[in-house]
């Protein structure tokens, strides 16, 4: 399946980068290669991840890298990421 970020998870991205960065920019940029690195694995696994608790929604669902989470959605032909946040923050809920 084809994963694909939306624009709030890559500017997600750029914010964590952007954090990171002010302690240590290159470990900024190894860090949010990670993270895409672990959302791009999901086209083979997209199992990987938990069923979020916060909806009871099945299609979507969590995956943890250090204290940042992934929230995804499988769809038919895709996996969509809709957000990355520290786990100490409060989610968004994304919209459809």
């Amino acid at each position: 399946m084809r994963v694909r970020w939306t624009k709030p998870a890559l500017e997600d991205l750029d914010d964590i980068e952007n954090y990171i960065a002010l302690d240590d920019a290159g470990r900024a940029a190894d860090f949010v290669d990670k993270l895409i690195d672990l959302g791009e694995s999901l086209e083979f696994n997209w199992e990987r991840g938990t069923q979020a608790k916060w909806t009871s929604d099945l299609s979507i669902r969590e995956l943890y890298y250090q204290n940042y989470t992934l929230i995804y959605e499988v769809l038919e032909n895709e996996i969509q990421i809709h957000e990355v946040h520290n786990s100490a923050k409060m989610i968004r809920h994304f919209n459809r």
